[in-house]
């Protein structure tokens, strides 16, 4: 018997309404351009279940008003663990534990890391992104260059070619995120280094920021030094770096499939390809598991039922094919796998399907080591510090977090 079958008559035992269905809410992450086609098509195979839904403006407003709600004690039923959120909200208990639940199959279980405390898992993540550098491809000809650059000091060179000529070499967001090209170099440098356990050294203690991290980051500097990471951009978001593309004043942008239809749209003679390699390296990209989804443990019996139907539906070959469409995503799970974008279709088959992406994900306090690594990059950009300077702070809020 499936928990769909179950459901309807459990909601007319209580926390439905007198039709019998079940109410639940739903707090997203994610847009309803990404996710609403989702909810609206498991409403009607599944009458019996109403979900309300409500859609986060942005990734800072999302996780604020998500914690005012549980702090409030009235939490949606369903909602997203960010890589923001994600530790408090477990270590809080504001999470269900969905361990080892049927609804997981077909994902496999290295996805689960990031939503697991204490051996229990919280979330479900069904989807993952990917970032690699976007290029124009005129630009780079005018530069003397049909192939993007495969090193970082060959980048550079590019770069000052380019911004010699008059256009903008590279611009990148990262006034609230990491730098995807730091990070990748940072990858890089950990294959380098044949250590396949990366950032978790730090995260248990055998390493430091200082140890791990400057080699890679004093690279990324060059960059700096160069004006191949201009002050330009400094404050600049996402949407301002990828307006700057697709009018074909920037020669480079680190993106992903979620500028995909924007670029194409524009007529720009683009091409995509991984990160730049550390020193002699291999070549990386930016990447992870998107948002895992997860349930309210103050719910109700038969909601957290309803909110199991509904995870149970979203990793289904119909849910996943219209969310990972929808979102511009990929499907972690085997029930659908869509071939990706040709554009793309390279850095996925290189580089993605064979563990080769990579994105810090701090293991305690995320959001604060989140928002003490984008200033500290801004410094660095304004020549405020050294690469030195920024890992040692790193460290020095590291060990001040709990």
């Amino acid at each position: 018997m499936t928990l769909a079958t179950v459901l309807l008559p459990l909601g007319a035992c209580g926390n439905g309404n007198s039709a019998g269905k079940v109410s639940i809410s739903f707090y997203s992450y994610f847009k309803k351009n990404q996710i609403g086609n989702v909810i609206s098509a498991f409403q009607k195979a599944h009458p019996n279940i109403k979900i309300d839904a409500q859609y986060g403006q942005n990734s800072t407003q999302y996780i604020q008003t998500l914690q005012t709600r549980l702090a409030g004690g009235t939490p949606p039923t369903i909602f997203n663990l960010t890589m923001d959120n994600r530790t408090d909200i477990m270590q809080s208990g504001q999470a269900l534990d969905i361990s080892g639940s049927k609804f997981f199959s077909g994902i496999d279980e290295s996805n689960f890391k990031l939503f697991q405390h204490n051996g229990k898992t919280y979330g479900m993540p069904v989807s993952a992104w990917v970032g690699a550098m976007f290029y124009n491809k005129d630009i780079l000809k005018q530069a003397g260059y049909t192939e993007f650059p495969k090193t970082w000091d060959d980048f550079i060179t590019m770069g000052k070619k380019i911004n010699d000529s008059g256009k903008v070499a590279f611009l990148e967001d990262f006034n609230t995120q990491p730098s995807g090209t730091f990070e990748a170099l940072l990858a890089s440098k950990y294959a380098s280094d044949k250590n396949d356990k990366q950032d978790e050294v730090i995260w248990n203690g055998s390493s430091t920021f200082s140890k791990e991290w400057t080699p890679a980051l004093s690279e990324w500097a060059k960059a700096i030094d160069a004006k191949v990471i201009p002050h330009k951009s400094i404050g600049l978001t996402a949407d301002q770096v990828k307006q700057e593309f697709v009018t074909g004043n920037l020669a480079v942008m680190r993106s992903g499939p979620w500028d995909l239809a924007d670029v194409k749209a524009s007529g720009i003679n683009f091409g995509v390809a991984p990160m730049p390699s550390y020193k002699n390296g291999e070549q990386w990209i930016n990447g992870g598991p998107d948002q895992g989804f997860a349930i309210a443990a103050k719910a109700s019996k038969v909601q957290q039922e309803a909110a199991k139907t509904f995870l149970a539906y979203l990793n289904s070959k119909d849910g996943l094919k219209t969310f990972t469409t929808n979102a511009g995503t990929l499907s972690l799970s085997d029930k659908y796998r869509a071939d990706p974008p040709a554009e793309l279709a390279g850095v996925i088959k290189d580089y993605f399907q064979n563990n080769k992406f990579y994105w810090v994900n701090f293991s305690k306090s995320p959001s604060a080591m989140m928002t003490e690594m984008a200033s500290r990059q801004q410094e660095l950009v304004q020549g405020k510090i050294t690469p030195k300077e920024f890992t040692k702070l790193l460290d020095d809020k590291w060990n001040s977090m709990k």
